[in-house]
């Protein structure tokens, strides 16, 4: 069941929200870096900028926040988000949008007319294809990477230790000890979020998505099956910017955009995406 959104072209601006934000960490946290060859680290250390100090990949948390969204749109209907085009085909279940043989077709049938290809791609995509991308549609979520804000850092890594367990015997591995890095918890990260020419229902959608951060529904990192990772994402609404399209003259004179401070048109949104949903096609215009 594709997205089935209007056409939107990204050669053209149409709309663009830009909301920050902060990150605390409600337990520990460890987004790593891969193991370690240095016989003074830790064996698996968590990710870190040239200072040393912490930081969250832009891309872990647009990872966990699609991910999340998912999981939520196929408690719906299996069919609104496309499972990994790897996995085995199931009734009603939406293995994958579109694979490359049906790209390669598309652009066979449709090489004389570029946006008519774009119509037909963006048609047969699932709803976190159209607003996350794919690999042949453009992403309209952007998260910066997420520094450490200096007052909640105090320059000292949580070290925890771990043991491979044999799942045949179900005892602790031979040698299979382990110690890795996380950031103490109460260490706060700046946020920010652009979401670039969505449709009024796929703003709606990235809004139900934020919303589930704010209420602490989202982990990150490893090792949430441990308790770690645990996050409460503190959204400043009075601060964020919603600019149109109609609104770039008055932008470009040095008239800030508005705010989406207000919860009711931000709900607003979220029902303009359940409507959709209702609907089985989006019917509302771009945001």
């Amino acid at each position: 069941m594709a997205a089935g959104n209007q056409w939107i072209d990204f050669s053209r601006f149409h709309s663009r929200l830009r909301v920050t934000g902060r990150l605390r960490t409600e337990t520990a946290l460890r987004i790593g870096s891969g193991g370690s060859d240095s016989p003074t680290e830790h064996d698996l250390p968590v990710v870190k900028d040239l200072r040393g100090r912490p930081y969250i990949p832009g891309s872990s948390v647009k990872g966990v926040l699609r991910a999340h969204l998912e999981r939520l749109l196929r408690g719906l209907d299996e069919r609104l988000a496309c499972l990994s085009t790897s996995r085995p085909a199931k009734a009603g279940v939406l293995t994958g949008c579109l694979t490359q043989g049906d790209v390669d077709a598309l652009k066979a049938a449709h090489q004389n007319d570029p946006d008519e290809l774009a119509r037909q791609i963006l048609k047969r995509s699932c709803w976190t294809c159209s607003l996350f991308g794919a690999p042949w549609l453009a992403s309209k979520v952007m998260i910066r990477d997420l520094p450490v804000i200096e007052e909640t850092w105090f320059e000292r890594y949580l070290i925890r230790d771990g043991v491979a367990i044999d799942r045949d015997t179900e005892t602790a591995g031979n040698q299979l000890k382990y110690d890795f890095e996380a950031v103490p918890a109460g260490t706060e990260f700046t946020f920010e979020m652009v979401v670039e020419n969505p449709s009024e229902a796929e703003l709606g959608l990235a809004l139900l998505g934020l919303r589930e951060f704010e209420q602490g529904h989202i982990a990150l990192g490893g090792a949430s099956s441990r308790g770690l990772g645990q996050v409460c994402l503190e959204l400043d609404w009075d601060r964020s910017e919603w600019l149109t399209a109609g609104q770039l003259k008055a932008y470009f004179a040095g008239q800030p955009p508005q705010a989406l401070a207000d919860e009711s048109v931000r709900t607003g949104y979220w029902k303009a995406f359940l409507a959709a949903l209702e609907n089985g096609k989006e019917t509302a215009e771009h945001a």
